[in-house]
């Protein structure tokens, strides 16, 4: 009997141990595959396909008034071979029916970490009853023929706006600034960086590179501001960085004053909103 019984609890414990293994794989079996994709945080905006070449374009989230990161992946027609040696441009057009202009952008360069060309677009309004957007990504592989994929995109307006442009105190001269970062603010020191350009044509918006920024945010409801604030510079392609020290959550206004190179202040209240929990 003991035998018996000796028997009947190994055979009891082999079937919970093949049980317990069996509902470990059926687990398994239902977890979704993780997602590698570099850019799986992007909005896919639309895919064409030309000649010789399929054109994926992506932002890094929906298209708003302001600086956008821009992705595009490239694959040989008809296949999944990713081209990586292509020279890739930009042209953003919005179309106000009696009359064309284009917006800031940055041309892209391909990133082996994201399998994309990256590249940025900063609009300066929203699509609407003022006119349309389009996208233009022009490509050239190897030296041959220009192809052209052109997207038909919708551009909204934040709540708080990410983009302010002003005319300068001295001259005609107008300058567009768009906030960079910290597009996710949290309390401490944060980044803050600005993309700063100023509009020679309705078709032409060069960084503007030799002004000087000083920064003073202040909390409205609070009556205070901050301190350990870095006034944001210039480091390259109209990019101005600096740091912004949020002491608690709620409504912050960022003030700005910009001047030009001999310090003669060009624009004395720019401001940024920026509200966060």
């Amino acid at each position: 009997m003991k035998t018996l019984n000796k028997w009947a609890t190994m055979a009891l414990t082999i079937g919970l141990a093949f049980q317990f293994s069996a509902c470990d794989k059926d687990d398994d079996s239902t977890t979704p595959p993780k997602n590698n994709d570099a850019l799986s945080s992007y909005v896919l905006a639309g895919e064409q396909s030309t000649s010789s070449v399929d054109v994926k374009l992506y932002f890094g989230e929906d298209v708003f008034v302001g600086y956008n990161h821009v992705a595009v992946r490239l694959t040989e027609s008809g296949t999944d071979n990713m081209i990586e040696n292509a020279t890739v441009s930009f042209l953003p057009m919005m179309d106000m029916g009696t009359m064309m202009h284009s917006a800031p952008f940055s041309n892209p360069t391909f990133d082996v970490d994201m399998d994309a060309y990256m590249g940025s677009s900063t609009f300066i309004m929203p699509s609407g009853t003022m006119g349309s957007w389009t996208f233009s990504v022009l490509v050239e592989v190897n030296g041959g023929s220009m192809d052209t994929a052109t997207f038909t995109i919708e551009v909204e307006a934040k709540q708080e706006a990410k983009l302010y442009n002003f005319k300068s105190a001295l001259n005609d001269d107008t300058y567009f600034v768009a906030l960079k970062e910290p597009m996710a603010p949290e309390v401490g020191l944060n980044d803050f960086e600005v993309m700063v350009y100023k509009r020679e044509t309705m078709m032409s918006f060069p960084p503007a590179t030799d002004l000087k920024i000083e920064i003073e945010p202040e909390m409205p409801s609070m009556g205070h501001g901050s301190p350990n604030n870095e006034n944001p510079t210039h480091v390259g392609d109209g990019l101005y960085s600096g740091r912004v020290n949020f002491t608690m959550t709620g409504y912050w206004k960022v003030n700005m004053k910009i001047m030009d190179a001999q310090d003669s202040v060009i624009k004395a209240d720019g401001f940024f909103d920026i509200t966060f929990q």
